[in-house]
């Protein structure tokens, strides 16, 4: 042990000395600075609503922009874009899906993907 605090290890091929510290923090790194700008990857994140009535209200939000429908096999995925998330409803009724498309706002776009 040194009196930096590292442990000092041999590699017998490369013959280097490697600095490992033995305590949580390095004191030899600089903080670093945090910008005053907030992030804005926080403004998309996704959420997941599981009621369809829950559903439809969000998509009769006056923020609510876009309904995407994602079909697979086994599920029919709603998103609805809204300002600040991407709200999602998974639907694994074929019939339940067709429903919710007719009830959807008019006024929204809707996109099939």
């Amino acid at each position: 042990v040194l009196s930096t605090g590292c442990y000092i290890i041999r590699s017998p091929p490369a013959r280097r000395r490697l600095c490992i510290p033995f305590f949580p923090w390095d004191p030899s790194r600089r903080r670093e600075k945090k910008s005053s700008a907030t992030p804005r990857s926080h403004e998309k994140m996704p959420k997941q609503i599981h009621e369809i009535k829950d559903f439809l209200l969000t998509a009769r939000r006056k923020d609510a922009r876009s309904v995407k429908i994602k079909r697979s096999k086994d599920v029919v995925k709603f998103k609805v874009r809204c300002s600040k998330y991407l709200y999602t409803l998974c639907v694994f009724d074929a019939e339940k899906a067709n429903k919710l498309k007719q009830s959807l706002p008019p006024g929204l776009s809707v996109q099939e993907v």
